[in-house]
């Protein structure tokens, strides 16, 4: 109860906290917490701006939905804690959305149970993604990532230590053109990585670490598209 008063609270004051601008600035502690953001409007964010100072939830299951509807939005968030579900939604041209899941500095290093979505629409949004890269004990992780506009680029960096491709689960789909996907993995092998792409002038980099057992599955069409994909032992 007392996450969701806090978290009422901070939705009432966030929008006269800028002069045009919808800002949510949120430091939430405690398991069991529920967040559903509703932005709309352009140039809405979540987290404060410049570095170290990202929204940020520290605790076990944590469930978390946000929608930005507009131009120029940004999400910056930080996760710790087992069992993370998030939702991230955005609709219009110019976004970024950047949540990271484990990393170190809260009270819950390791992440376990993580489920990651995100769904776009509109041009030029930019998508990235870090999962357990500065964390230990980040297991069971889930992205996936749904873009439809053209300018697309998608960040996926994700170094669980699941050993098992049901519990180690990445895939990406894009519908338009001039689409920039990095993805990067590495840990206790089992990569997993799905990428479907629809558009032009697309350029792909899938790297994965073993030891052994990568499932790589690239579906493109489209044309000028430049795929490169690395699996190591």
């Amino acid at each position: 109860m007392r996450n969701s008063v806090l978290i009422a609270i901070l939705l009432l004051i966030a929008p006269y906290s800028a002069s045009a601008d919808n800002l949510i600035y949120m430091d939430q502690t405690g398991s069991n917490a529920s967040i559903n953001i509703n932005q709309d409007g352009s140039s809405n964010r979540v987290g404060n701006t410049g570095s170290g100072n990202d929204a940020v939830s520290d605790g076990a299951t944590t469930t978390m939905d946000i929608d930005q509807i507009g131009s120029s939005n940004e999400l910056d968030y930080d996760i710790y804690g087992d069992t993370a579900n998030i939702t991230s939604n955005i609709s219009g041209s110019s976004s970024d959305v950047d949540i990271q899941v484990g990393t170190t500095g809260g009270s819950n290093a390791g992440s376990d149970d993580v489920d990651i979505t995100i769904n776009g629409t509109g041009d030029t949004n930019v998508v990235s993604t870090s999962v357990g890269v500065t964390a230990t004990g980040v297991d069971d992780v889930d992205i996936d990532v749904d873009i439809t506009g053209g300018s697309n680029s998608v960040t996926i960096t994700e170094e669980s230590t699941a050993t098992s491709i049901s519990d180690k689960i990445t895939d990406v789909d894009i519908t338009g053109g001039t689409n920039t996907v990095t993805i990067s993995k590495s840990g206790a092998s089992q990569h997993d990585t799905k990428l479907n792409q629809t558009g032009s002038s697309s350029t792909y980099s899938v790297t994965q670490s073993g030891a052994e057992a990568s499932t790589v599955d690239v579906t493109t069409s489209g044309s000028s598209s430049s795929v490169t994909i690395t699996v190591t032992d």
